[in-house]
């Protein structure tokens, strides 16, 4: 699953982000290098926990654990700083409606990457079978930036279709989940149902509120507060 993540990043991020930089274009802002050194980093921390539980050595797993939470508190600043300066650019519509919408996404993040890595973090000990899940869960979460790039797929570049065509694809991905649950445990884990019930729920919000006149509405007032008391 960790490389399938990977592939995906790779997939949605290469024609604007990594292939510009094989050609030499390096013309970014600082901000982006580094999230997506803090994202490329994550995906490499998660692939390497996931061979280290494994096959070890299990002591080394426990201290990637722990150095794991200074990545994800760069995660969250790195996020919240991008995330809210590309909301208050100034673009014509209708791309300022779309990335008004992207940012009702963007603002689940602050909710859910930090319930998922607690979630994980505290059944580290207690139960690695659910620490194993929520840890996947965090990460499949994360990917998403990158999988709603991928608009060469049907329905992804569509604004219409878009956002119910994005969690199609993404829900897929999980499949292989469910059947290693049954396989190796003759179960569903409470974790994979808890964290897929925690998505489901934010998908569904998600695609009622893609659009939405009213949360529009509300994304111009905040644009607005933000424009004078966000520092820039």
């Amino acid at each position: 699953m960790g490389v399938l993540f990977l592939a995906i990043a790779v997939a949605g991020f290469g024609p604007s982000f990594l292939l510009p930089l094989l050609d030499g274009n390096f013309e970014f802002p600082f901000a982006v290098f580094v999230h997506a050194g803090i994202m490329f980093g994550w995906l490499g921390l998660f692939i390497a926990q996931a061979v280290l539980a494994s096959v070890g050595p299990r002591r080394l797993h426990k201290h990637f654990g722990t150095a794991s939470l200074i990545l994800f508190l760069m995660i969250m600043a790195s996020g919240v700083t991008l995330s809210i300066a590309n909301f208050l650019e100034d673009l014509p519509q209708p791309i300022e409606a779309r990335l008004d919408s992207i940012f009702f996404l963007q603002l689940w993040t602050f909710v859910l990457v930090p319930l998922f890595f607690w979630l994980g973090y505290r059944e580290r000990r207690r139960s690695p079978e659910k620490h194993m899940r929520y840890m996947l869960l965090l990460t499949f979460f994360l990917i998403e930036a990158a999988a709603s790039r991928i608009t060469f797929l049907p329905g992804m570049a569509d604004d219409e279709t878009f956002i119910y065509a994005q969690y199609i694809y993404l829900d897929a991905i999980l499949i292989p989940l469910f059947v290693y649950d049954w396989k190796q445990l003759g179960r569903i884990s409470p974790a994979t149902f808890t964290g897929c019930g925690i998505l489901f729920f934010y998908q569904c919000t998600a695609m009622a509120m893609w659009g939405n006149e009213q949360w529009l509405k509300v994304a111009d007032t905040l644009d607005n507060w933000l424009s004078v008391h966000w520092p820039i």
